[in-house]
């Protein structure tokens, strides 16, 4: 029995076979290890070298799961455990997913990075995105399962799939079927940015038109709201109250927020649009939108003049293009007036989200 510690996970890897012959001491050597972290708050239990599951080895999970606050998964699960689990009711009380089949992938395939991860191209025409090392299984599912409610509210989003290994990490396939993300589209036909642009204008408003009445996703102030809490003691009081001021003014609204838009996590396909990396999706104020697109094309440039070319594989100066063009079409014909002042607003958005970025990241 393996374990291994990463962040605040716990992970231990069973092996074999787990009945009546060796129930006892696998249980001892579990809440050995377990009495060791028990300032973790997941407990990982890898099951992808166990062959054979007991009505023994079953006890010994419950025993666990009463003697531990931890999270517990069951992960890496082969499908005739996987039955023996579910007919016993497990699943009502333990993660469980099933084992994952194993992705090798080349740096030369990268489409995009995200906050918590890295999206590339799979050789069948698919994409991955690649979660950072760390990041819990029970949060890449509810990522999934973000995408697949976007879609039933009518978001226009590529379609996820299983989720994989790579390595150490996991990741989620989406459907491709041969798409370029709008970072590429523009790279190889630059000429063409302020028709992407216009198009890109008009999806970003057919996205936000979507009106979110379930309980599927979370309140993006709520959100903004976790950042600070999570930069307690890394920013100043002062600058805290100030932050949560520009939150909480903003007013409130149930549009379809993606929380990360930006030229690399939308993908064109067949003339039309689709979302990817879907980890930020909640509902809000599109202001909360806007800031992030208008922080990735302008503001962040501004301060760093390899920003786009680093992150998108395009110039300042395309970027700038593209939000000059994305922005009149966005706003519409009878608020034209308003440019300025809604850039101006949202560059304070923009102090905000990169405040809390650089702490968060750093």
């Amino acid at each position: 029995m393996r374990n291994a510690v990463s962040g605040n996970v716990l992970k231990i890897v069973l092996e074999g076979k787990l009945d009546s012959a060796n129930a006892a001491s696998a249980e001892e050597e579990m809440t050995r290890i377990i009495s060791k972290n028990m300032d973790k708050h997941e407990l990982l239990l890898d099951a992808k070298e166990l062959t054979y599951l007991s009505s023994a080895g079953l006890r010994v999970f419950l025993k666990i799961r009463k003697r531990t606050n931890m999270e517990i998964s069951i992960i890496n699960v082969s499908d005739t455990v996987f039955d023996i689990l579910s007919v016993a009711g497990f699943e009502d009380m333990f993660e469980i997913s099933r084992k994952m089949r194993t992705l090798t992938l080349s740096s030369r395939d990268i489409l995009n990075r995200s906050i918590n991860g890295v999206i590339y191209r799979l050789q069948d025409d698919n994409m991955v995105k690649v979660f950072n090392k760390g990041v819990r299984i029970k949060d890449i599912k509810k990522e999934r399962d973000a995408g697949h409610a976007a879609m039933v509210c009518g978001v226009p989003t590529a379609i996820p799939f299983d989720v994989v290994m790579v390595g150490d990490c996991y990741g989620i396939v989406y459907e491709a079927v041969g798409a370029v993300t709008l970072a590429q589209a523009i790279q190889k036909n630059p000429e063409k940015t302020e028709t992407y642009a216009r198009s890109f204008a008009e999806f970003l408003k057919e996205v936000h038109s979507v009106r979110i009445t379930s309980g599927h996703f979370p309140d993006i102030k709520e959100r903004y709201r976790g950042w600070l809490r999570a930069a307690e003691g890394w920013i100043s009081r002062e600058e805290k109250i100030r932050l949560l001021e520009l939150i909480e003014n903003t007013p409130d609204d149930n549009c379809f927020i993606h929380g990360n838009i930006n030229p690399g996590n939308v993908v064109l396909y067949d003339g039309e649009m689709f979302l990817m990396d879907m980890a930020g999706s909640s509902y809000g104020n599109t202001l909360f939108d806007l800031q992030g697109l208008y922080s990735a094309l302008v503001m962040m440039e501004k301060t760093n003049h390899m920003y786009c070319s680093s992150r998108f594989k395009i110039s300042g100066e395309l970027c700038g293009r593209l939000w000059e063009s994305f922005f009149p079409v966005y706003l519409g014909p009878e608020r034209q007036g308003d440019i300025q002042k809604m850039e101006l607003l949202l560059s304070k958005y923009c102090v905000l989200n990169q405040r809390l970025l650089s702490v968060l990241e750093g």
